[in-house]
């Protein structure tokens, strides 16, 4: 969370200006605090080369050069984005082709499986977090691309942000009104894999903007409508029945903002998203459970009375004022209200659908003086408050099992998780240090205060009982309150010898709570004259979660030497904890048990000439867990990373780019839950993308998966491991899509 001060984050945006900043290193950095905004000095395009000076950060709240921030940060332009956007790419699978450390996603609704440097990530928008205390793995499901400016991932553990950042940060940066006349903008988009009539999604887009120099605003509206899915063999994919599917869906994105220059000291952003993605298909998975082991597969005919949806309304208003007793004072009030339903599931001898509400309030205060010449410091306030509710929809059992699960009518709605309330109030201090003129550190703490509100909740499996007619009551767990208190702190060197090279160390801690909602509401009870008693509950004042803290440590170097421009970073972290999954009953339990992720990523770009440049990233990752507090062994398969790697040409000049780009992921093992190895593996795609620049817009068509490779993707496997007790794998086996086309227009007026 921060304010950004605006004045500072709009320059022009061309196309020349894009080129001037390398998708593949540019920048943007947060160590220092709250958010991450970047943006470029375009007061020298002519510049023989974009060093990191170029760039300014707001970060620790006050624009800062980005090669003074000991931190591996990768940042994703406009330029990047708005091409992936028209040749069809979605954002989980783009950001992996962009950074090392990000694995390759689902190519769905979900970002499970989808790990940073190994572990969890938070992502923000605008510098609002979206992660809750109940994780639901959809963050990347969040905005349109067409509505995003800018992307800047920090990887490793953050001590500024507090939980759930364990692996990283990732905050998209929406697109912001320009002053100037109003520039409509109108974009039409066709994609298809030419399987069948129901092979075909479109998109459109309109965005109008401008402004004075003492007000600008926008308005950005895009409408998807995605068909049916099809993999490389030419069948359609089963669809995500555990986290939730993009096929036949409808997507709405409704993102506006205004920006005020109140006057000469004191700024206004305040912008508001209404985000809508729902599915209605008539495609579902139909089990037959008159033979054993039971078979499933994707029939017409699906009707359900709930289905995959997220729903998201989000305010957020940021304030600046460049003198406060000689300070910048920055402050930010966000609120963001959502619905997220999902999918029916086979649960035994019903189907059942959940669904969760969430309301989370936040607000941060942060001042920022340079105090000398060589001394920077940044410190304040922020906090929130998230209150979830959660249900599941029981359908009607003898409908349901008469057809298999394609038609489900709602019969009963019960609690599917205890009720959540999670209030956080935190202190944070950050100072930079230049020691000499080519060496600076960092250092700071952030002190955090939770409290973990459970409400009493009679466990799910009872209420399902009672709800079927089995049971005519049951007694509740009890709920309350925790607090914890949590100290989190960060110290860097960054030595830079000159404007093309820089070196620099850091350690930052990172801090996770896990899942309250997933951890509480377990009970043992016993059935006594049709009333279910309870024999022992996971009450909160008894049964204490555990937060868990991760040391994140890495030495790295960027550089520029003529026409080559790399990074190099290796890492470790190492966490104090972990948490494991109950498969019969998909909720979490805690282990002392250390978790530690080491790897290195990389990635580099060669100019071969002025149209032509080669360029790879890699990232090699190894996770490893102890075992009984002894040795350590690979972490389970479910919770691992895989390396990979990817390889790109492109060939660009004043009218047109090509580039084409192959993405590689490795095999990896892990344990599995009775000490065995299980595998995951590895596949290698290719995508073809080409752009004609028109004098008022582009042109453009893109090929996903241009050799229309047949593949199970990370979390299809990862998924068949997790809930393949529960129904045939065949049910959990979410591939990869086959080769497709996109065709795009862009206009401006």
């Amino acid at each position: 969370m921060s304010c950004l001060d605006t004045s500072v984050l709009n320059p022009v945006s061309t196309r020349s200006r894009f080129r001037q900043l390398p998708l593949y290193l540019a920048i943007s950095a947060l160590l220092p605090l709250p958010a991450m905004a970047v943006t470029a000095d375009s007061t020298n395009d002519e510049a023989p080369s974009t060093t990191l000076d170029k760039i300014v950060v707001v970060a620790n709240q006050a624009p800062t050069a980005i090669s003074d921030i000991p931190a591996t940060i990768w940042y994703v332009d406009r330029y990047a984005v708005d091409e992936a956007a028209r040749t069809g790419k979605r954002l989980g699978d783009f950001l992996a082709q962009q950074v090392p450390s990000l694995d390759y996603g689902s190519g769905g609704r979900t970002s499970a499986g989808q790990n940073l440097r190994g572990r969890s990530m938070q992502v923000m928008i605008d510098g609002v977090s979206l992660n809750s205390s109940r994780a639901i793995s959809r963050y990347l499901d969040s905005v349109s691309m067409e509505n995003i400016d800018s992307i800047e991932v920090l990887s490793g553990a953050s001590a500024v942000y507090g939980g759930g950042a364990t692996g990283g940060i990732i905050n998209i940066k929406t697109k912001k009104g320009l002053a100037g006349t109003p520039q409509v903008t109108t974009e039409i988009q066709a994609t298809t894999g030419f399987q069948d009539k129901d092979d075909l999604s479109y998109k459109g887009h309109f965005a109008i903007d401008g402004g004075t120099e003492r007000a600008t605003a926008r308005l950005g509206v895009t409408y998807e409508q995605t068909g049916s899915f099809f993999d490389g063999d030419g069948d359609m994919l089963v669809p995500d029945t555990t986290q939730g599917s993009l096929q036949d869906n409808q997507t709405i994105d409704v993102l506006a903002s205004t920006q005020l220059k109140i006057d000469e000291a004191q700024t206004l952003d305040v912008s508001a998203q209404f985000y809508d993605s729902k599915q209605d298909t008539d495609y579902g998975i139909q089990y037959d459970v008159s033979q054993s082991p039971y078979d499933a597969k994707i029939s017409d005919g699906f009707r359900s009375d709930r289905q995959a949806q997220t729903k998201r309304q989000q305010y957020n208003a940021n304030y600046h004022h460049d003198d406060v007793f000689g300070h910048d004072l920055y402050a930010q009030l966000s609120h963001r209200t959502e619905e997220l339903s999902f999918i029916p599931f086979v649960y035994g001898q019903y189907f059942a659908a959940s669904q969760q509400s969430t309301d989370v309030t936040s607000a941060r205060l942060a001042l920022a003086k340079d105090w000398s010449d060589k001394l920077k410091l940044t410190y304040g306030i922020d906090g929130y408050r998230d209150d979830l509710d959660s249900d599941k929809m029981i359908f009607d059992p003898q409908i349901s099992a008469e057809t298999g699960g394609l038609v489900n009518k709602a019969y009963a709605v019960i609690g599917r998780y205890p009720g959540t309330q999670v209030d956080s109030v935190s202190g944070f201090l950050q100072g930079d240090y230049k020691i000499t003129d080519t060496l600076n550190a960092t250092a700071g703490m952030r002190y955090q205060h939770l409290k973990n509100t459970v409400d009493d909740f009679v466990a799910d499996k009872v209420q399902t009982q009672i709800a079927l007619g089995n049971a005519t009551g049951g007694d509740a767990i009890p709920g309350g309150s925790n607090d914890y208190d949590v100290s989190l702190f960060n110290v860097g060197l960054n030595y830079k010898p000159s404007s093309d090279m820089r070196y620099f160390a850091n350690f930052s801690q990172g801090f996770e709570l896990p899942d309250p909602a997933k951890f509480y509401g377990q009970g043992t009870y016993a059935l006594n004259n049709g009333y279910y008693e309870l024999l022992n509950g996971s009450n909160v004042s008894g049964t204490k979660l555990k937060g868990i803290k991760t040391d994140s440590y890495e030495l790295g170097t960027d550089f520029r030497y003529n026409d080559f421009k790399g990074k190099v970073t290796g890492y470790y972290s190492l966490s104090d904890g972990s948490i494991n999954y109950d498969r019969s009953t998909l909720l979490i339990t805690q282990s002392d048990n250390k978790k530690r992720v080491y790897g290195v990523e990389f990635k580099g770009d060669y100019q071969l000439n002025d149209n032509v440049s080669v360029g790879g990233l890699g990232h090699w990752v190894q996770s490893e867990t102890q075992i009984d507090g002894d040795s350590y062994e690979d972490t389970v398969v479910t919770d691992t990373s895989p390396s990979k790697y990817a390889l790109w040409a492109r060939w660009e000049d004043d009218l047109q780019a090509l580039k084409l780009q192959a993405n590689m992921m490795r095999d990896v093992s892990g344990r599995a839950a009775n000490g065995s190895t299980q595998t995951l593996d590895g596949y290698t795609t290719l995508d073809l993308d080409y752009t004609y620049y028109l004098p008022s817009g582009e042109f453009s068509m893109g090929v996903q998966n241009l050799l229309d490779k047949d593949y199970t993707t990370i979390w299809g496997q990862q998924a068949q491991i997790y809930y393949g007790s529960l129904a045939p794998e065949s049910a959990f086996d979410y591939k990869g899509l086959g080769r497709t086309y996109t065709i795009g227009y862009t206009h401006r007026f």
